[in-house]
């Protein structure tokens, strides 16, 4: 899907992750079956990937009626966390 982007932020908590951004833009750290769960994606864990990666995992998603995101101040509040 073109509105969905996937990244992991090794080192970083995932849902202080969600926390520092939730009033920017919608951010969960499990699948979107899983949404309203603050777990780590059990999808992740399956692939084998590392565990600092499954950690710092995070999907963000908009749509055509999402507001103009700030992604300034999404990677400012991302970068006050490392």
């Amino acid at each position: 899907m073109d509105h969905v982007l996937s990244l992991s932020f090794p080192g970083l908590d995932s849902e202080a992750l969600m926390g520092a951004l939730k009033d920017l833009i919608a951010i969960s750290n499990g699948s979107a079956r899983t949404s309203s769960s603050y777990t780590p994606s059990h999808v992740l864990s399956a692939m084998g990937l590392d565990q600092a990666i499954i950690d710092g995992a995070v999907r963000i998603s908009w749509c055509h009626l999402t507001q103009e995101v700030d992604w300034s101040e999404v990677r400012h509040r991302i970068r006050g966390m490392t």
